[in-house]
């Protein structure tokens, strides 16, 4: 008796003192929104059990909301947690997630078969699977029946899945039997179906894919006729995704253009840009729309010259681009704005400015005037003078530049030196010289100390002043006024912090960051104001201006 009085007694301490943590004095109704994004729709079942443990208040909320955590069934639930959760859902539709991967193929054979037979009504079929005999299983207990109340279809099967002995054309035209009238959204990976089928009809997101490293087969992707009347058939269409893939070369037609007003996101990453281009110019979107598009070609070829400006010279006509930033990495040359990222891969890094110059030309002129800022990402930066020679002959505009300038060994030198070192290049031509009329804002990132030389940035700051001569030769620049320096290590020496200060006299607005789990910790210190604690205005009117640098007018 006064043991189980005692342990009341601790049961109802320990309640209060979780009715007291932060996380319960938020809102039943976002709890259980955070909940549910914290369960994957594979192991559903498992972490949705984790939760049931943890406390009674918590208990609660996922048993008294069936709609949002009991209509989820999968391959790995067992047989008794399927009954459990048929009997919470009752005749709401569940999602089906089906698959081998984490069961045997017996276990898996037999849950699709339970599906059919229990006559199990589904809003939402997911299906990751990479076996063609459990793809067989699947289609004629899931895909082969009327699916009234099917919203969302998910099928990532391998690559070219075709059922064995039968016509793949016939088969996918009667998956579902041809019913399934409030589908709505459907992603196909791996999988080839004719693209007249029913199901490519009235969508609002259609994603095609195929696996990396795929190559895919004739046939097994859209030529641009089909793929516009695909989209002609999806008038409110919303989201767009085509990944790994390419348009079948046909015959050369001509093609009305297409109008997706309501078209909200486009991604488009191909090996071809000729594909890329060959769809943007049939289609007509939104200049709010969301645009990604990726070229994968593994070296850039001279026939794409045309192809890249012209896309380019499109999106910014269509978008009405006024500014692009700039980002170069080892691999990837990327121009984004606030709605619109535009990836260049290219496996094959060269350091040397004659590639840049030709890269960099093959933009056109309208995108080279519309780059306003310039990132260089680390291992780009750790050679970083290739691309700054060539960004200070061709992009005269620029007016924001940024190194990350990771620790590198002794014998390697700082980003910031390498600034310098163009500079003093750039006499060669005998012109007047600087690092881009019009740079006003540098930033750089360092891992440690040893990496951060002051007295180059310094002195780049002083060569950029008015009525400055180096070796005789007038510089002409707009003075940096702005400089952040981001430590991703310890913080400055004493003899750097004295640089530092010499580098506030010099310029109006810098700033020192270094992380917060640092002994040395300090929000955002500004120079400015002899290092105090609060963040000056000037921070956030640099926030502000990084924003104006890259965003669309509209």
């Amino acid at each position: 008796m006064v043991i189980a009085e005692a342990q009341s007694k601790i049961v109802a301490l320990k309640s209060r003192r979780n009715k007291l943590l932060p996380i319960h004095r938020l809102p039943v109704k976002v709890l259980s929104i955070i909940f549910f994004m914290a369960l994957p729709l594979e192991h559903h079942h498992k972490e949705r059990t984790k939760l049931l443990l943890v406390c009674r208040a918590w208990s609660s909320i996922i048993d008294e909301n069936p709609s949002t955590f009991w209509t989820t069934l999968s391959t790995e639930d067992p047989l008794t947690q399927r009954a459990r959760l048929l009997r919470k859902a009752g005749q709401m539709p569940v999602t089906i997630v089906a698959g081998s991967r984490s069961s045997s193929y017996n276990a898996a054979k037999d849950f699709v078969k339970y599906i059919k037979s229990n006559d199990i009504p589904f809003h939402e079929l997911v299906v990751v699977e990479y076996n063609g005999d459990w793809m067989e299983v699947v289609f004629a207990n899931c895909l082969a029946a009327p699916a009234p109340q099917l919203r969302s279809l998910d099928l990532e099967v391998g690559a070219g899945w075709v059922l064995e002995g039968e016509d793949p054309s016939s088969q996918h035209l009667r998956m579902f039997s041809g019913v399934a009238p409030r589908l709505k959204n459907v992603r196909l990976s791996g999988v080839w179906i004719p693209w007249s089928s029913a199901i490519l009809q009235n969508l609002l997101s259609l994603t095609l894919e195929y696996p990396d490293g795929y190559r895919t087969q004739v046939g097994e992707t859209p030529s641009l006729e089909q793929m516009i009347g695909i989209l002609r058939s999806c008038p409110a269409l919303q989201s767009l995704i085509l990944r790994r893939m390419d348009f079948e070369r046909s015959d050369q037609v001509q093609l009305s253009p297409l109008s997706l007003d309501r078209l909200t996101t486009i991604n488009l990453s191909m090996s071809s840009f000729q594909s890329i281009f060959s769809l943007l110019r049939h289609i007509q979107f939104p200049k709010t729309a969301t645009v990604e598009l990726a070229g994968q070609s593994p070296t850039l070829q001279d026939d794409d010259h045309e192809t890249l400006n012209a896309t380019l010279y499109l999106l910014q006509q269509h978008l009405y681009i006024k500014s692009f930033h700039l980002a170069i990495n080892e691999s990837i040359v990327q121009l984004s704005t606030t709605r619109l990222k535009f990836s260049i891969l290219n496996y094959v890094w060269r350091n040397r400015s004659s590639y840049y110059t030709k890269l960099f030309s093959r933009l056109g002129s309208s995108t080279l005037t519309a780059i306003t800022s310039l990132h260089l990402d680390f291992p780009a930066s750790r050679w970083s003078s290739a691309p700054l020679v060539t960004v200070n002959k061709i992009i005269a505009r620029l007016t924001d530049l940024s190194v990350d300038q990771p620790h590198l060994p002794e014998s390697e030198k700082p980003g910031n030196v390498v600034l310098e070192e163009v500079v003093q290049t750039s006499e060669d031509t005998g012109q007047p010289t600087w690092v881009c009329p019009n740079l006003s804002s540098l930033e750089i990132t360092v891992g440690d100390r040893s990496s951060l030389d002051l007295a180059a940035i310094i002195k780049l700051v002083r060569m950029r002043k008015s009525n400055v001569e180096l070796n005789g030769k007038q510089v002409i620049m707009a003075p940096i006024t702005f400089v952040r320096i981001t430590f991703q290590g310890l913080g400055l020496s004493s003899d750097q912090m004295d640089l530092l200060n010499e580098l506030k006299s010099e310029v109006a607005d810098v700033q020192y960051v270094i992380p917060p789990e640092t002994d040395e910790a300090q929000a955002i210190v500004d120079t400015r104001s002899d290092f105090e604690d609060e963040e000056s205005p000037s921070s956030a009117s640099s926030d502000s201006s990084d924003k104006d640098h890259i965003t669309d007018s509209d």
